[in-house]
């Protein structure tokens, strides 16, 4: 069964609490790696898989995308994406990430925000993300780094509380993980850096960028708990581009 956790209603009401305040990494370190990513979105047809409240299909309209679709697994997300936006460029439709079925070259741009790491299986993902782009069409996605839910035991820390180090067991063993955030048994995919990108390849993508960002300087004068995550990257970015098929000789 595919997991929506973000209708368990106590995880929802803390997790839109993170939100309101952008206290997490979304707003400090996620969201501005994603954004430095993106090609010109003026006038493109943009997939937003995992589209939460719509806080990036605001952000698209606002550069003036001709279209935004939204998908998101959660009824909650879903309807509090529709409350917020009544652009008539927008549509937000509740469907998991592993149940899309879209149209042959109907976007440019397919974006996904700490979605995939939930995902047991993502290469039929990953491919009809590839089947919905035009040729040269952009794929850029962030998950959580696999060096974070290797374990998910978080910081080993000593009797006073300050941080000793991350550990990472089992990297090579990708399977199910579950742990507590805001609730019991939250269920995360671990699985590696390789495998991302080779997944990627295989769906027929060309790497175009990798990143594993921190927070910027500016983000750490606001909040320097930040400076906690320069200490191993808490975010992994991939940005791919739909390649055009050989034509034989």
């Amino acid at each position: 069964m595919k997991q929506n956790i973000y209708d368990n209603p106590e995880f929802y009401e803390h997790y839109m609490a993170l939100r309101a305040n952008e206290s997490g990494l979304n707003a400090a370190i996620e969201e501005p790696a994603i954004y430095s990513l993106l090609p010109p979105l003026d006038g493109l047809r943009i997939l937003d898989i995992g589209c939460g409240f719509g806080k990036f299909a605001s952000y698209c309209l606002g550069k003036n995308a001709a279209s935004i679709l939204g998908t998101d697994i959660s009824a909650n997300m879903v309807s509090e994406a529709k409350n917020r936006i009544k652009d008539p460029r927008a549509d937000f439709v509740q469907i998991a990430a592993e149940d899309l079925d879209v149209a042959q070259g109907s976007f440019d741009l397919a974006v996904s925000s700490m979605c995939f790491h939930y995902v047991k299986n993502i290469r039929p993902v990953f491919e009809t993300v590839a089947l919905s782009l035009k040729e040269g069409g952009h794929f850029i996605f962030s998950v959580e780094h696999p060096i974070c839910t290797s374990l998910l035991k978080g910081w080993c820390s000593l009797d006073d509380g300050t941080k000793r180090h991350w550990p990472v067991d089992d990297y090579k063993k990708e399977t199910l993980r579950v742990s507590r955030w805001f609730v019991d048994g939250v269920k995360k995919y671990h699985r590696t850096v390789e495998t991302y990108i080779n997944t990627l390849i295989d769906a027929g993508f060309s790497i175009q960028r990798l990143l594993e960002p921190g927070p910027a300087p500016d983000a750490v004068a606001e909040r320097p708990d930040l400076l906690d995550h320069l200490r191993r990257p808490p975010v992994l970015v991939l940005a791919g581009v739909k390649a055009q098929p050989h034509s034989g000789v």
